[in-house]
């Protein structure tokens, strides 16, 4: 009897504890967008004042308004270059990577495992170590931008919208991701289907993405992140400013003097708004998601 009081009341401070450290954490990763959309509140005066005030003590509102409107193209342009980026980077890019997923883990051939095992080789490769080949490749691409068949005399894919998504179409984690979703379905429908002599491509259409479609949406949201997030590649490949995306814009609230960290948060919170909103719709099929591409090696 007392053991199991005991047991009880352990089991109790256990729960406890577990719940003090995980409500610890979360504060952690919330207070920095609640101190960031305090910031963006603030007026340039009160942001460095010492001690630092928690609350505004008169909310600006207008910060947001001119954070929108400070930047030479304004940011209403990097949010249209972001959103085609993007939205249009990622249709691409599923595109181009669904049927290289669905080859490798439908077809026999000669070769495909030392394939895939290529393409997972290349997640090692440091981003950064890529940036030269790529802008070299998209500067001398023939017939594009006025190049020649060698590629030169022109410009390429020199600041364009296709510059900046071309080099990430066929992207290996994405194809990863699609490669374990697609092991995951049974054998038995493919079976099926070449039984009712159903195409290959109806077959993936119609059967084989629907029952992913937790994963392939999954797989869309982080290719969306990725793309919505770049800066590095964005501001290598393009030099007109109406072409250029937010992460860039966000670079133009740094001066001489310093940043203008009112306008600079203003900025910052409503560039990862967009996202927060996309994943409290697709909260629940990314869960599905991340679990299902775990499910078969």
């Amino acid at each position: 009897m007392y053991q199991m009081v005991g047991a009880r009341r352990s089991s109790k401070i256990l729960w406890t504890v577990v719940l003090i450290s995980v409500a610890l954490l979360a504060c952690c990763v919330v207070f920095p967008f609640f101190w960031m959309i305090m910031t963006s509140l603030k007026s340039a005066v009160e942001i460095n004042r010492m001690p630092p005030t928690v609350l505004p003590e008169l909310w600006q509102f207008q910060n947001y308004a001119a954070a929108w409107l400070k930047p030479e193209s304004t940011f209403e342009q990097y949010f249209i270059n972001t959103v085609i980026i993007a939205g249009i980077g990622t249709a691409l890019q599923l595109l181009v990577c669904v049927p290289i997923a669905f080859a490798i883990t439908h077809f026999s051939f000669r070769g495909r495992n030392l394939i895939f095992m290529l393409v997972v080789i290349t997640m090692l490769i440091p981003y950064d170590v890529t940036l030269v080949p790529n802008f070299v490749t998209m500067r001398h691409i023939p017939f594009a931008g006025g190049n020649d068949w060698l590629g030169d005399g022109g410009q390429g894919f020199y600041d364009s919208y296709m510059g900046m998504m071309l080099p990430f179409l066929a992207e290996a984690f994405t194809i990863f991701l699609l490669r374990q979703a697609f092991l995951s379905v049974q054998k038995e429908y493919w079976e099926a289907a070449q039984v009712d002599g159903m195409s290959n491509g109806r077959y993936l259409w119609t059967v084989l993405l629907p029952l992913v479609l937790p994963s392939l949406i999954t797989t869309a949201l982080l290719a969306f992140i990725g793309k919505w997030n770049g800066v590095l590649w964005p501001l290598l490949i393009t030099s007109s400013e109406s072409l250029r995306p937010l992460q860039v814009g966000l670079l133009y609230f740094v001066s001489e003097e310093g940043p203008n960290y009112h306008l600079l948060m203003a900025a910052a919170t409503f560039t990862i708004a967009p996202i927060v909103l996309l994943y409290v719709f697709a909260q629940r099929w990314f869960h599905q998601g991340i679990t299902a591409t775990g499910l078969k090696g």
